[in-house]
This record gives C-alpha cells, sequence and structure tokens, in this order.
C-alpha cells in the first residue's frame, strides 16, 4: 500500500483546494498505512471474490477511487480488461494514474462526483466497488446511488460496498461512541488532536445504515440478492455484496 508519495505539482489547481486535501491526505495515510479502517483486510476480501467469481474478463469501476493505491493488489492476478476510475480530488486522480500504471488492462481515470458519474457512464461493466463513501450520503440518496449503479451492470453483474455499518439496535450516536472508544483504544500511532479532526469528520459526516438496512437497500435498488461477505475486526466495517 503506498503511503509516501508526494502530490504531484501538476495536479495542485486551485490552492484552497490544495490546501484542504494536503492536510487531510497526511492524516488518512496514516489510516492506510496502520489499516486502521481495515481498507488492506477488505482488499483480500474483494481479491478473492473477483478471482472465484471472475474467471472471465471483466470490466471495474471503481467509484470515488481516491489514489488507487489499495485496489491495485486487489485487481493484480484477475481477469479485468478495463479499470475506470473516478473521483473528486485532482491530486487524487493524478496519484492514482500513477498506481495504476503497474495493470496491464486499459484504464481511464475520470474527475468527477461519483453520484453524477454514474448517471452518466456510457457502457455497462461488471464490477462496482465503493469504498468508505456512500456512508456521507443520506438513505435516500444511497437508496437512488445503487439503483443507478443496477443499470449500469451488465446481466451477471455485482456491486460490493465496503461501508461503515451500524449493528441492526444500534442508533447513530451508539455507533460514532463506538467508533471514538475504538479510536481512543486501539489507534496509538494518532496524536490527540488527529484523533479529534478525524472524529470531527465522522461525527459531523458519517450516516451508516445498520446491517440489515444496507441489505434492504439492495434489494429496494433492484438487486436480486445482497450478502456481508466481511466483517472488520473492529467491527465498525463490512463488505456487502449484491448481484443481479
Amino acid at each position: 500500500m503506498a503511503n509516501n508519495q508526494q502530490v504531484p505539482v501538476e495536479a495542485a489547481g486551485d490552492a484552497s483546494v490544495m490546501d484542504v486535501f494536503l492536510h487531510q491526505w497526511e492524516l488518512y495515510q496514516k489510516f492506510l498505512h496502520h489499516d486502521y479502517l481495515s481498507n488492506g483486510k477488505a482488499y483480500v476480501i474483494l481479491h478473492r471474490f473477483l478471482t472465484a467469481e471472475f474467471d472471465r474478463p471483466f470490466r471495474f469501476l471503481d467509484l470515488a477511487c481516491g489514489d488507487a493505491s489499495g485496489i491495485v493488489g486487489a485487481l493484480q492476478g484477475t481477469r479485468i480488461t478495463r479499470y475506470h476510475g473516478v473521483d473528486l480530488a485532482p491530486p487524487a486522480i493524478a496519484l492514482a494514474r500513477r498506481n495504476l500504471e503497474v495493470l496491464s488492462c486499459e484504464v481511464e481515470l475520470e474527475l468527477a462526483d461519483f453520484t453524477a458519474a454514474i448517471r452518466d457512464l456510457p457502457e455497462r461493466v461488471d464490477v462496482v466497488w465503493i469504498s468508505l463513501s456512500l456512508h456521507h450520503l443520506a438513505t435516500p440518496e444511497k437508496r437512488s446511488v445503487m439503483r443507478a449503479i443496477r443499470t449500469k451492470l451488465s446481466g451477471n453483474g455485482a456491486l460490493l460496498l465496503y461501508e461503515p455499518a451500524r449493528h441492526d439496535d444500534e442508533d447513530l450516536p451508539a455507533y460514532l461512541d463506538r467508533f471514538e472508544a475504538t479510536g481512543r483504544r486501539d489507534w496509538s500511532a494518532l496524536q490527540a488532536h488527529e484523533l479529534r479532526e478525524a472524529m470531527k469528520h465522522v461525527r459531523g459526516c458519517d450516516l451508516p445504515e445498520t446491517v440489515s438496512n444496507w441489505i434492504a437497500l439492495g434489494r429496494e435498488a433492484g438487486f436480486s440478492t445482497g450478502a456481508e461477505l466481511f466483517q472488520a475486526p473492529t467491527d465498525l466495517f463490512r463488505v456487502f455484496c449484491y448481484r443481479m
């Protein structure tokens, strides 16, 4: 997992956007390096799924792809023929372009909001992956995005999500308290101000569904099946898979 890259100067764009990106980037890299969000484990699950379920050429859409550093390992050794990544941050797209050079498939990177990009997608894909992004939307918007994704999948395609998930009997404040308690107990590499900054984002932006609601959203979006594939060791995040 790449965690020491310099942000390309040519990707800077607007200075205020770049300042925010660099500030958040350094903290997020700490989370990635120590796998505090279990991203690395989720990518192992994704790789296993792709090699087991897609023993044929497939087209892969990565929504809110970031710098694509984690996804590269999940895609290597699979039969991917085309990778399409979408992200809203120009520096992330520039880093993704470098990280994806190791793949032998066709690569397209798109600077866009993933909620709009999926509706404008000109062709069908076989697998869609969203990691730690869909939970920022309210429930109706999650459903709408998942419904739009379904219309862009091939007949035997799949949507996989890696997102925070509440227990079925757990309200949002209780989940957020549990999230913060986990961080205070286990994320020793973070300084106190870094944990405060992370929790400011989580408490202000995160809207995780319950496990049952994540499954139900897939059904309401028109998928025939939905299942949990992975529960993070922290019990904060899960991988869900939806099939046509």
